[in-house]
């Protein structure tokens, strides 16, 4: 994959980690020189020295054969630049998005967006200490999540099958899969819960807690 970062802040450089360890061909585009040097000698990309809001720093990215852009700049900087990605053809757009209130805009250019990241980091902060037993978590909007659970080694739970334990699971919980050992599991109703299982569970945000507390016995 080609893929142009704009930004080669903190979260340009942890992407273009990422980016590079799968093997992608990764272009940075950063104002500052001292940091495309730096990510230069970090990672193995190409970074360019200049403005993305500008068509022709874009072109000299070779826009043209991106696969994706990705932006990691401020609001106004990254919605320049979804707006002139999508209008030089490039098909996957993503953005930071640091205001809720931008939200519209970029979804307007067909943007794949991410929230603000000090946002997010708090938030799952405040949800290790609530809900210490949630290991991970993904709002499905306002309504739902997705998170996993831990199943303890005294749980009532082990050894039972998922139609057993359908009498007591609260409604509108879903066990969607299973997670052992280096394992993915696609559960049946047939399928036996064992101890340390990683459990990926669909539920209402109205029924966490009780989700939680269920499998938490």
């Amino acid at each position: 994959m080609y893929l142009i970062i704009v930004g080669a802040g903190r979260i340009g450089r942890r992407l273009a980690e990422l980016a590079t360890k799968n093997k992608d061909d990764v272009v940075i585009i950063e104002k500052d020189q001292e940091k495309c040097d730096e990510i230069c000698d970090g990672y193995d990309v190409i970074a360019i020295r200049g403005d993305a809001t500008e068509k022709k720093t874009l072109e000299e990215a070779k826009i043209n054969e991106a696969d994706a852009v990705v932006a990691t700049s401020d609001d106004a900087t990254n919605l320049m630049v979804m707006s002139l990605a999508k209008n030089m053809g490039v098909n996957s757009l993503v953005s930071v998005v640091n205001q809720e209130e931008s939200k519209p805009m970029f979804m307007e250019k067909g943007a794949n967006i991410i929230g603000n990241p000090d946002a997010l980091t708090a938030e799952y902060l405040y949800r290790a200490v609530r809900r210490p037993s949630i290991k991970d978590f993904m709002p499905l909007g306002e309504q739902a999540e997705i998170f996993k659970v831990s199943l303890p080694e005294n749980s009532k739970l082990v050894g039972k099958t998922l139609k057993k334990i359908k009498i007591g699971l609260p409604r509108r919980v879903l066990i969607i899969a299973i997670e052992r050992n280096s394992d993915l599991i696609i559960p049946t109703e047939d399928t036996e819960l064992e101890a340390n299982d990683s459990i990926t569970i669909l539920a209402r945000k109205d029924k966490i807690d009780k989700a939680t507390a269920f499998f938490s016995k």
